[in-house]
């Protein structure tokens, strides 16, 4: 397992200087969704797996205190770099470094699929949610199915509150609410 995420880390830390030109496009188009579901009035918001920092300023127009969390330090960098007002934190997905219900919504992009044990990284996003809070979360349907991801919300104790997959994209969303 620590092998694997160290082969991520890696990669990641290879290819920050040219994610966004690369992907770019691509995950706007799933932020898109991720915002569409993300309902308003969350004072402290999570990013999970936040890469490069595309999605964190809008986050950040949207609560009053947003957390972008990332193994890689290479793309925390420039994460740095366009979301000045986010509190940047290098950490591993499965031990985020929060207290229990630290958050009111936890996003995360194309993660999950990455993880050695996605339901255990699930279960670590539901521990950070507070009561009532909401996860939005999307993973590749190449690497896993619509029923996957909605197993992994429920085994952390979640509730489903919509799943399917996001136009334009090669992701599938699941959106849960603790």
């Amino acid at each position: 397992m620590v092998a694997r995420k160290l082969e991520l880390k890696r990669r990641y830390d290879e290819t920050a200087g040219f994610y966004d030109r690369r992907y770019g496009g691509i995950q706007r188009t799933k932020y898109q969704m991720v915002t569409k579901n993300l309902p308003s009035g969350r004072k402290r918001i999570l990013d999970l797996g936040c890469g490069t920092g595309m999605f964190l300023e809008e986050l950040s127009s949207r609560a009053e205190f947003v957390v972008g969390v990332d193994a890689s330090p290479e793309m925390l960098k420039v994460a740095k770099g366009r979301a000045r007002e986010v509190a940047l934190v290098r950490a591993d997905a499965d031990a985020l470094p929060f207290v229990d219900g630290s958050f009111d919504a936890v996003v995360s992009v194309t993660l999950l699929q990455n993880m050695p044990d996605p339901a255990a990284t699930v279960g670590a996003v539901a521990r950070v949610l507070r009561s009532g809070g909401v996860a939005v979360l999307t993973v590749l349907k190449r690497k896993c199915s619509q029923g996957e991801l909605e197993k992994w919300v429920k085994q952390a104790g979640m509730e489903l509150v919509g799943s399917g997959e996001i136009e334009g994209s090669e992701d599938i969303f699941c959106v849960a609410r603790l």
